[in-house]
């Protein structure tokens, strides 16, 4: 199991997976931890290990590259027998697709929620097309919103502590509110 200085290596790496074991022990140190480099390092060796840390990834400057159609898809389905079975292709052609960026399945108003990346807008609309053919069948509802970020995606948000939520927090919170 990892514990608190784990989750923070691993908020760390995510913002910056090339940085080297001095840079992550000074951003240790700025939470009241103080570890050797070769502790560090040795975590971040059983993390991958463990199969925590399954690889590493580039984050890219969206603004520097050709503008990407970014598309977000509500869906809701259909009650049927076949439903579970269709689900299961559902997920295999959004997990095998290239343009995916995110996807699952919800509870409350819609049933599914998957964020798509597109060269161009007509791609995004062939796609919409082939999307709807190949599980129409179980489609109750199907929504489409082109998306136009403000922040370039970032896997960061889904690796923060609990300790660098207080510090934003702290930071943004009105002296007036008080904590």
């Amino acid at each position: 199991m990892i514990d608190e200085v784990d989750e923070l290596i691993l908020s760390t790496l995510s913002h910056n997976s090339k940085q080297d074991s001095r840079e992550i022990w000074d951003f240790l140190r700025g939470y009241g931890i103080n570890l050797t480099e070769e502790e560090i390092e040795s975590r971040i060796s059983k993390l991958e290990e463990d199969g925590v840390i399954t690889g590493y990834t580039i984050a890219v400057d969206m603004k520097k590259i050709k503008r990407r159609f970014l598309r977000v898809v509500l869906a809701t389905f259909k009650t049927s027998q076949h439903l579970p079975k269709r689900l299961e292709g559902l997920k295999k052609y959004l997990q095998d697709a290239p343009f995916v960026i995110f996807s699952g399945r919800t509870r409350g108003g819609y049933d599914w929620i998957t964020i798509h990346s597109f060269l161009s807008e007509e791609m995004a609309d062939e796609e919409s097309d082939i999307y709807r053919n190949l599980f129409g069948d179980i489609i109750q509802s199907y929504e489409v919103y082109d998306f136009i970020p403000t922040r370039n995606p970032s896997v960061d948000a889904l690796m923060h502590t609990s300790k660098e939520y207080k510090r934003f927090l702290e930071e943004w919170l009105p002296p007036f509110l008080g904590r």
